[in-house]
């Protein structure tokens, strides 16, 4: 069983977190997680009170009291000077920053499973309300490509920074 914990850069488990890692072969698809928590603090600092900004939550995975994968979900306001992504319209919207599983723990079916209590989180509207939930993936990351499709993410016609662009209505 998976379960999610929010996790911080000033959490004792931040640590682990850092050293959670990809296959030689994944480098090119995902960033470390040294840099997805520093993109979070430096995102979550510029949210206000008032609900303006974008938000990261990132989340440490664990399968009984291990931890074995990251998630980051971002909720991200129309028309940010940072849309580096070139997906919004005019609504907030998710997007999962991040998504993987550890290395020594690949092929348990575990990133599914970490997507799907992810999504729960994003259909609560757990950092604000929107319509869409996105993602993307590097082309040759077939895993990541099965994993989203198989819970119903659909590709948009966009690369972006050569990735593909998915997503999901919520």
């Amino acid at each position: 069983m998976i379960e999610l914990k929010p996790i911080c850069i000033l959490d004792k488990e931040m640590a682990e977190c850092v050293h959670l890692s990809v296959t030689e072969e994944q480098y090119n698809f995902v960033a470390a997680n040294s840099y997805s928590l520093a993109e979070a603090y430096d995102t979550n600092k510029e949210y206000d009170k008032n609900g303006e900004g974008n938000r990261a939550a990132p989340f440490a995975a664990y399968s009984d009291g291990k931890m074995v994968g990251f998630a980051m979900i971002g909720y991200m306001h129309p028309n940010e000077e940072d849309d580096e992504y070139g997906i919004f319209s005019d609504e907030p919207v998710y997007y999962f920053w991040r998504l993987f599983v550890d290395k020594e723990h690949q092929g348990k079916g575990f990133g599914k499973e970490i997507l799907r209590l992810a999504m729960e989180k994003v259909k609560a509207k757990f950092l604000g309300d929107a319509n869409w939930c996105f993602a993307s993936y590097v082309p040759e990351n077939i895993a990541s490509k099965r994993t989203f499709a198989a819970y119903g993410f659909m590709e948009d016609g966009r690369v972006i920074d050569d990735e593909t662009v998915c997503k999901i209505g919520i």
